[in-house]
């Protein structure tokens, strides 16, 4: 079973995001085990490893070996979230070139795809709900400015939207220098493994100097105190792990709609392997392993599921 302190701190983070009803925030993070759908991204000498079938891979759950199908990525039409960081410690060319790079995402999208965009400061929002591809965003609704809630954004954005039958992907971006979550990198981390969607996370340099960053004390007074340390990227890197997804360095010269093309295009590359589980206890968790029969396969799949 999931642990007590992981649902809760689930329904509260899926209670931070604004513009989406109560009826919409799931009231658990267990999967159910009827189905379950394994996104799984192989690639060979950095290149997508294309035309596998079912014959191709194996699959097991908690070590038993287990039926399957498997339908290529670029056949499906796909769930797109984008959350994006507005908070004050995200300026300069990435931020400014935003806009552009929104609308060249919306309109990289097929008709028959979807795509949400959440921004984030210390609050988290949905800003359009779930659009068809190439529809305009509505940017005029975005502000910048405030504190980073990272973790609570990424969290609610894995977590808080009704299981689709589609494959998602959620596309993050931010400076990773989370100054005001109540969640922390490590439950994100956790959190991340009970989730349907993939996530790729691009992280930017902040321009902010350390010593003007703030964070809120952790001896539960309420104060800020100056911020140290960087982004934590083992666990932002074992978040995305646990998904299927991947971190991210937007350097000089590359676009955030770049990275997210080469997100999109690895995503819809990929394989979904569907099986309904076969001599396991339904419930606790479970920890999925696949593989080729290539050696010279590198696989990235999502890493388990919770059953019950």
């Amino acid at each position: 079973m999931i642990r007590k302190g992981l649902v809760l701190a689930a329904i509260a983070t899926a209670c931070t995001l604004t513009g989406i009803s109560a009826q919409q925030a799931p009231t658990t993070i267990r999967s159910g085990v009827d189905v379950v759908r394994v996104p799984v991204s192989v690639t060979a000498l950095n290149r997508p490893v294309l035309g596998l079938t079912s014959s191709d891979f194996t699959l097991q759950d908690n070590g038993v070996a287990q039926n399957f199908t498997c339908a290529a990525g670029e056949s499906l039409a796909v769930d797109v979230t984008l959350v994006v960081d507005t908070s004050g410690s995200v300026k300069g060319r990435a931020l400014e070139h935003f806009n552009a790079d929104v609308q060249r995402i919306a309109e990289s999208l097929q008709p028959n795809d979807r795509l949400r965009l959440i921004t984030f400061a210390g609050d988290a929002t949905d800003v359009s709900g779930l659009q068809p591809g190439g529809v305009p965003i509505p940017l005029d609704r975005i502000t910048a400015g405030g504190a980073t809630s990272l973790y609570n954004a990424l969290a609610a954005s894995l977590i808080a939207f009704p299981h689709s039958d589609r494959p998602q992907l959620v596309f993050g971006f931010s400076d990773g220098l989370d100054n005001m979550s109540f969640l922390d990198a490590s439950g994100l981390a956790s959190l991340a493994g009970y989730s349907h969607a993939v996530l790729y996370l691009t992280l930017v340099s902040s321009p902010m100097p350390q010593h003007v960053l703030t964070t809120r004390s952790r001896q539960g007074n309420g104060r800020f105190v100056p911020y140290s340390g960087g982004p934590n990227l083992r666990l932002l890197t074992e978040a995305a792990t646990r998904t299927g997804g991947a971190v991210y360095q937007l350097t000089a010269g590359t676009s955030l709609s770049a990275l997210f093309e080469q997100a999109l295009d690895e995503f819809r590359s990929s394989y979904v392997l569907t099986f309904t589980p076969r001599g396991v206890k339904a419930e606790g968790r479970h920890t999925l392993t696949v593989k080729t029969k290539d050696p010279g396969h590198r696989l990235r799949w999502r890493r388990g599921y919770e059953g019950g």
